[in-house]
């Protein structure tokens, strides 16, 4: 116990820098963009950017995913990687990019284009967030983590700028490509020469080519099922209830998923020490267990500190105007339990190579997010995705335990 307990201290360590600091510039940007524009801007640009990142993770085959695993020590190959790589990032988001900006621009209401619209400049920054990879791949977390605390402090500066001059929701909402540009740019500085400068030597970059291409196709599929996952539930609510009412429930969503990331990190940063080390799938699915239940424990802990000061911190961010999504938070706050459960368990299909499994969990996930707002009550509607999310997770790994169990018997 007492190894575990220092092996989470380090790893919140690493969660502090990259995702409390960027959890708290949320907090602050929505703080000050609900309280200036009100609950019916919110909801639109909460829109705007979920439609924006759901369609960008059609330009997503060439993602970390698909880079990383090739990337090799010898400078020339990480050159080739790199330098091809970039290009199929660029060439396949300006594609993406233009057609859903000409699509939002013909289609989209008025009132909706412009947020929509600056909410597309943020897939804009794809291709250059390689760099990003690249800090990562060379053990330099710390690039990221100080590029994403610049980029968080220049959207807030941004917002408390817009508030100050007064200012429109428009111009306001260029907060968010702003502070997308910065994040990528920073790292990708670093690496600009390997993307812009032909390699001395060209020979293997069609085999780089083909690689890049057969595992992005490969993995795309679970990539952007777990974007649309992220957003759908945006999405489907904003075209069923009002968009005031749409800021109300994302006010409480950007909360819970800022939670649930720290699950998800934790879930990565503890795998390699508690969980890939194991020698065969007994091991893995019995050490994933194990982590799911520390991780069960901390969310609980979250949820009785929801309970007793949840609205009272839930108030101070957004103010009296959103009080109906309190209840909403805590909801969601509770089924992270089943979130956090679902992280430590997936780390066992990531290190058993799983994909599948991983893919099927996500379409399950999906379905029963379209779905559950049109079972439940209207009333219950921003209930709905929190609760067809831990609904799904609980039955697929039901599912998953009980055809294992089945299958020792039949042994």
């Amino acid at each position: 116990m007492k190894s575990f307990r220092t092996l989470l201290f380090s790893s919140l360590s690493g969660v502090v820098c990259e995702k409390v600091i960027g959890a708290l510039a949320a907090v602050a940007s929505n703080h000050l963009f609900a309280t200036l524009y009100g609950a019916h801007f919110f909801g639109e640009l909460q829109f705007a950017l979920s439609l924006a990142y759901v369609v960008s993770s059609a330009a997503l085959i060439f993602s970390a995913q698909a880079v990383a695993p090739i990337f090799g020590r010898h400078p020339r190959l990480r050159h080739l990687v790199f330098y091809r790589a970039f290009r199929l990032r660029l060439g396949s988001t300006l594609s993406v990019t233009l057609l859903f900006l000409i699509v939002v621009g013909l289609l989209m209401q008025s009132s909706s284009t412009a947020l929509t619209l600056i909410a597309g400049l943020v897939m804009l920054c794809e291709p250059i967030s390689l760099g990003s990879l690249m800090a990562y791949a060379e053990t330099k977390p710390w690039v990221i983590t100080r590029a994403k605390a610049y980029a968080s402090g220049v959207r807030v500066l941004w917002l408390l700028g817009a508030a100050h001059a007064s200012v429109g929701a428009v111009v306001a909402s260029f907060a968010w490509p702003l502070e997308a540009y910065v994040a990528a740019a920073a790292p990708f500085s670093r690496y600009r020469t390997l993307a812009f400068h032909r390699p001395r030597s060209l020979h293997g970059s069609e085999m780089v080519t083909r690689t890049l291409i057969v595992r992005g196709l490969r993995i795309w599929p679970a990539i952007a099922a777990t974007v649309l996952v992220l957003r759908m539930d945006r999405l489907l609510l904003g075209t069923l209830m009002s968009k005031t009412d749409l800021g109300i429930y994302s006010a409480a969503a950007s909360l819970v998923e800022q939670w649930n990331s720290v699950g998800t990190t934790l879930a990565l940063a503890l795998a390699p020490a508690m969980v890939f080390i194991a020698r065969d799938d007994d091991q893995l699915r019995s050490k994933a267990i194990k982590l799911s239940a520390y991780l069960a424990v901390i969310a609980a802990v979250a949820l009785v500190g929801s309970l007793f000061v949840g609205r009272a911190v839930f108030l101070l961010i957004y103010g009296p105007a959103f009080e109906a999504g309190v209840p909403v938070m805590i909801f969601g706050t509770a089924c992270s339990i089943a979130t956090f459960v679902d992280a430590g368990l997936t780390t066992w299909l990531i290190a058993a190579r799983r994909y599948r499994l991983m893919t099927v969990k996500l379409i399950v996930t999906i379905v029963a997010i379209g779905a559950a707002p049109f079972v439940m009550p209207s009333a219950l509607m921003m209930y709905a995705p929190a609760a067809a999310t831990a609904v799904s997770v609980v039955l697929f790994w039901a599912a998953v335990f009980g055809q294992g169990q089945r299958m020792k018997v039949a042994l």
